[in-house]
């Protein structure tokens, strides 16, 4: 059996990267480890020569190794239920394509009903463009140069279907996802071809997007997939940077607003930075602002994916000691990218301290599985990720942490370089 490529790429990044390695899995860049709630079985026995034998023996080997090594497999999909999915599944085996089985296995795992325990789905060749979800709908973030004039582009249509038909009939691939996590995640599968032939989109590689220009403009392209090899990504206008996505490479960073006689954090990611741990930026952040005439505190969270709840901990308790926790002085920014540890961090802000949340709900779910480790199957290789923790932080069933003010992510916002959000802030005197 090949070994299969599970990277699927993107070609240009919405936030400042100019062309970025896509691994499709929800974006997770966790530091994986390979042992769990119990012993993961050994591949010996599972492993073969022939590919549809590969496939069997690997399908066999996830429905034996998951439920073991996961905390709580069963807790929303029934286990027969479990077991029949994967059975027609290696009877499909003979008839289906390596990239068929992938998609459907990636949709088994999804009905499972914890976002963070999954697979992903090769791609190599996808159609070249970049999608974003604003407030006004998907537009075309990234393109190949051919397809420049696209650029900033509405999406209408795809193959004479309302767009908004379309990624529903891929709800599927995403089934434990909340609807901000939806968003988010969806614009990743709409490139690939396998996946619209899967779900009937399409029946060939061949694909016509009905767009709205910039200018107005309706028209219609027809696109054919490209290997990521040979994509060139076209020149995107310049924009201006708001403040939050001004230094993505680093973790946490904070500036001074003077003018607001505001101190802005932003904390991008749940992970320590080698040159700068997280217990010495606090201490520096915290001598800065007793330096300083600061009268609000904004933590900018609503980019963070997650890694470590427990790096933000003893910063949280200084902020409950703080002035600064009191109605009108702490502000919290969340959004649909606001997952994993960043949400339990959130959680705790919202039931310890006095902060004002503001942006738009939480990708990720208050109470969810996590602490996500892997195995992989013995032929194909595949990474499966599964969860090994349930984090409950709440007693309401909840999908999501809904913020106190609700400012959509808007595509008038983009092109201006502009931060609704923090100018709000700023406002609300």
């Amino acid at each position: 059996m090949r070994k299969l490529d599970f990277n699927s790429r993107n070609y240009s990044g919405l936030r400042q990267a100019a062309t970025v390695t896509f691994v499709f899995a929800f974006f997770f860049s966790l530091i994986f480890a390979l042992a769990g709630c119990g012993r993961i079985p050994s591949t010996g026995p599972y492993l073969a020569e022939d590919r549809d034998s590969c496939w069997v023996n690997d399908i066999a080997y996830l429905e034996k190794t998951l439920p073991r090594v996961h905390k709580n497999l069963f807790f929303h999909l029934p286990e027969e239920e479990f077991h029949r999915q994967l059975a027609e599944l290696k009877d499909k085996v003979p008839a289906y394509t390596d990239e068929q089985i992938e998609i459907e296995l990636s949709v088994i795992l999804a009905g499972i009903g914890d976002t963070h325990t999954g697979s992903s789905i090769s791609a190599e060749y996808r159609y070249p463009l970049e999608f974003h979800w604003f407030a006004e709908g998907i537009y075309i973030t990234g393109a190949a140069k051919e397809y420049a004039e696209l650029l900033d582009a509405r999406v209408i249509t795809l193959n004479g279907q309302r767009i908004e038909d379309v990624v529903n009939k891929l709800r599927p691939l995403l089934g434990a996802a909340n609807e901000s996590w939806f968003k988010t995640q969806i614009i990743y599968y709409l490139p690939i071809p396998g996946v619209l032939q899967y779900f009937g989109v399409s029946t060939t590689d061949q694909i016509e997007l009905g767009v709205e220009l910039l200018n107005g403009e309706e028209k219609k392209v027809g696109l054919q997939p490209i290997s990521y090899k040979e994509y060139v990504a076209a020149e995107s206008p310049a924009k201006p940077v708001p403040l939050y996505r001004s230094r993505p490479d680093e973790n946490y960073w904070y500036e001074y607003l003077e003018e607001e006689k505001t101190v802005y954090l932003n904390y991008n990611s749940c992970r320590q930075m080698r040159d700068r741990p997280f217990e010495i930026f606090a201490k520096e952040f915290w001598g800065f602002v007793d330096s300083h005439e600061v009268e609000k505190l904004v933590l900018d969270i609503r980019d963070n994916r997650g890694g470590s709840s427990t790096i933000l901990e003893p910063f949280i308790k200084d902020v409950k000691k703080s002035s600064f926790n009191q109605p009108g002085r702490l502000y919290v920014i969340i959004g649909r990218d606001t997952y994993s540890s960043a949400v339990l961090n959130a959680v705790r802000l919202k039931k310890e301290t006095n902060a004002f949340f503001v942006g738009e709900a939480t990708g990720g779910e208050p109470n969810h599985y996590g602490e996500v480790k892997q195995f992989e199957l013995p032929n194909s290789e595949k990474p499966i990720r599964y969860s090994t923790k349930y984090f409950k932080w709440v007693e309401e069933d909840i999908n999501t942490l809904a913020p106190d003010k609700v400012i959509e992510e808007s595509f008038a916002a983009y092109r201006e370089g502009t931060d609704p959000v923090l100018e709000w802030i700023g406002n609300n005197l």
